[in-house]
């Protein structure tokens, strides 16, 4: 499938340019030990969190700075001058919503000492590994970073995965200028992911299971790096980030584990302002004109291949009571974007909390500070609690106005000012039925139907933009709800289950494909035979599962399909499935000679010199979302099954520890840990997994400190 991510160039930004300065004491590498053990993890051992976070910003700089420093142009503003024009948008985005004016106003008052030290220790250990490696610096002009860079860069990370640069580009181009055209909706990203957390009494032995499975890039920014992190101040995690990120974003401690998922909720409302007929830059609120802050900004322009013409352009945004303002290239209107990822510097003090929490208490009072602006969470502990939230930032609005497309910029009663709580958001914690879970479904369908958190106090169409059940989901049921109780086994053969469900919306919606008349296209009998004695399931020997991947890759390619159409279901015209299903079969006949192909070989696991068969598909528990190879007839997955660790705990702590990773963990073409996981991932075999230091030394291929 053809998936488009703006926001993959800026999800996990580390920098922006300030003038702070270091206020902690300088750490010495020789107190920071790195333990890389046979698959290149490193396990980051220090007295304390500060010393870990350096070191674990040496590890990832080692594994894939060329990636993560990418981040950095982009934070700094540096994008125009790296990317030309298109890298000039997101200066000027990150300039609009005001970012940088946040961070310094509130660098001193919101955030702990503990957080601050945390990422004061994460950044000197960037600077210094780009100080020792400056042939891998591409921009000297971004170093050094401070901590406040660090802030800026979740700011502008939370605000792009709220989409908020899609309706900016929106009205700076005019498009909602004119109001009898349909209110522009940005798609939904073809990313997911699964989480389940099973408690006792559905449990063969008894203990308490997790899973963790986000599913995103399989290469790139937007994959996940793994490392384990253990400190003498109660650190001790390991699980997975997005590179260059200063916490871990999910993963197990001795205590307790969690995993997120992408959720679907309104989060941006664009106004448009009631500017003065014959007064510049004047607005109304409530009967009264307010003048319109002006906020120029010079982007850096790069007009040259080598770097070394860069035009300044002046451009101008401004600000009003709703926040972010700009005025449309086509037209004298003037919109405000408001949206709460731009109202918090606290989304990295969240995540450190998360990650030192021990119990579930302390879990809340992190999940509480309220700053991630969006993911699902399924947590269990060694208490035998297990927990689903719908979590995010969701404005508390006015439910008498229609939020769903433009709203009025001219009243106090649309300027929201407040969140819903996260007590009010759907939720479930230890339901009787003894799991939960959520693969990027309804927040409402949580557990088992009789066990589901239905209690909604916002419109629903706010709080749940995809309602329903995708294939993964229902399948997942179908699962679960055939066994009494699960060993570990069991949930493994779960998770990678790669089936199909005759219940889902992606089957029912593909009928018409199946029940093509072959007296009416005598041409596609071969191709419909194949396909009708398919099981549905997308294993590496089957021939239905290759010519149904071809079909769907045209018909969604040419409808713009995308990820949410798996749960709201489609409509393709008789003759479309037809041409499509011709089409694939021809594609097959030109490079194998036959239509019965495989579908291992044509959808392959492919990194550096390793190129080995593939199991999945779109939409199922083990997913796969690939694109055509360019040199050869293969699919090959851009996004899927990017990372799983699976958890079991009981009264004593963590009992067992297994993760895996589709490739490898370093993204260096030179490393031998580029792929040395990718024969794994294809017998979905697990890497088992300790917490504690000297299990980790019995398995150390290196040990050395970040210098």
């Amino acid at each position: 499938m053809k998936h488009v991510f703006f926001l993959s160039t800026l999800f996990c930004l580390v920098a922006y340019s300030s003038n702070a300065q270091n206020t902690y004491p300088k750490i010495n590498p020789a107190d920071v030990t790195i333990v890389r053990d046979s698959f290149g993890i490193p396990h980051i051992f220090a007295k304390r969190d500060a010393q870990v976070a350096y070191g674990l910003a040496w590890a990832n700089a080692e594994d894939a700075f060329h990636e993560s420093q990418q981040l950095i142009y982009a934070a700094k503003s540096f994008m125009g001058r790296k990317d030309g024009i298109e890298g000039a948008k997101a200066d000027f985005f990150v300039h609009a919503i005001g970012a940088k004016k946040l961070v310094d106003e509130k660098f001193d008052t919101d955030l702990s000492p503990e957080s601050k030290e945390y990422l004061d220790g994460y950044v000197q250990g960037v600077n210094a590994y780009a100080a020792s490696h400056p042939s891998d610096v591409q921009v000297k002009e971004a170093f050094p970073i401070t901590s406040k860079d660090m802030i800026m860069a979740y700011v502008v990370t939370m605000s792009f995965l709220s989409w908020t640069q899609g309706n900016i580009g929106d009205a700076v181009g005019g498009k909602y200028d004119d109001v009898s055209v349909e209110f522009p909706k940005h798609p939904h990203p073809n990313v997911g992911s699964n989480t389940f957390a099973f408690n006792s009494t559905k449990t063969v032995d008894g203990n308490t299971y997790l899973c963790i499975n986000p599913h995103l890039q399989m290469n790139g920014l937007l994959s996940f790096y793994e490392a384990h992190l253990q400190s003498e101040e109660g650190l001790n995690i390991e699980g997975c980030m997005f590179q260059g990120s200063s916490s871990l974003a999910m993963g197990v401690n001795q205590h307790l584990g969690w995993g997120m998922t992408w959720n679907t909720f309104d989060k941006v409302d664009v106004f448009k302002l009631n500017m003065h007929g014959k007064k510049k830059l004047l607005y109304e609120m409530d009967g009264e004109w307010l003048k319109l802050e002006k906020r120029p900004v010079w982007l850096k322009v790069n007009l040259s291949k080598k770097g070394k013409f860069v035009l300044p352009v002046k451009k101008m945004t401004y600000w009003s009571k709703y926040g972010a303002t700009v005025k449309s290239d086509k037209s004298n209107n003037f919109y405000a974007v408001r949206f709460p990822a731009n109202m918090t510097i606290r989304t990295g003090e969240q995540l450190y909390r998360m990650n030192k929490a021990t119990n579930f208490k302390e879990y809340q009072e992190a999940i509480n500070i309220h700053a991630i602006t969006l993911f699902n969470i399924a947590y269990a502990d060694k208490e035998d609690n297990i927990y689903y939230i719908h979590h995010g930032m969701m404005p508390e609005r006015d439910t008498t106005y229609d939020w769903s497309g433009l709203v009025p910029g001219n009243t106090a009663k649309t300027l929201w000012t407040k969140l819903i709580p996260l007590s009010q958001m759907p939720q479930n914690l230890n339901p009787e039925c003894g799991y939960v879970y959520n693969t990027n479904n309804t927040p409402f369908h949580s557990s088992s139907e009789d066990c589901n958190d239905g209690v909604c106090i916002v419109p629903r169409k706010l709080m749940d933009e995809r309602p329903g059940d995708n294939n993964r989901a229902i399948r997942f049921q179908e699962i679960v709800n055939a066994k009494d109780k699960f060993s570990l086994a069991d949930i493994h053969k779960l998770k990678f289950d790669v089936a199909i469900s005759k219940k889902s919306k992606l089957a029912e919606c593909t009928k018409a494909l199946f029940n093509l008349d072959v007296k009416k296209y005598p041409q596609l009998k071969e191709a419909l035979e194949v396909l009708n004695n398919w099981n549905w399931v997308a294993e590496v020997d089957q021939a239905g599962t290759t010519l149904f991947g071809l079909v769907l890759d045209d018909v969604f390619s040419k409808n713009h399909f995308d990820d949410s159409h798996f749960v709201n279901g489609f409509s393709v015209p008789e003759a479309e499935w037809a041409a499509a299903l011709l089409k694939a079969s021809d594609t097959l006949k030109a490079y194998f000679g036959t239509v019965n192909v495989p579908w291992g070989k044509v959808h392959r696991n492919i990194r550096g010199n390793v190129d080995l068969p593939l199991r999945g598909f779109a939409d199922v528990l083990s997913p796969s979302y690939p694109k055509k190879a360019k040199d050869k007839m293969a699919y090959v997955p851009e996004h899927g099954d990017t990372y799983t660790m699976f958890a079991s705990f009981n009264k004593s702590g963590l009992q067992n520890l297994s993760a895996l990773q589709p490739a490898g963990n370093s993204l260096r073409p030179d490393s031998k840990h580029y792929n040395d996981q990718i024969e794994l991932f294809s017998r979905q075999e697990m890497r088992p997994l300790s917490l504690k230091r000297e299990d980790v030394m019995k398995k150390a291929e290196r040990v050395y400190h970040p210098q």
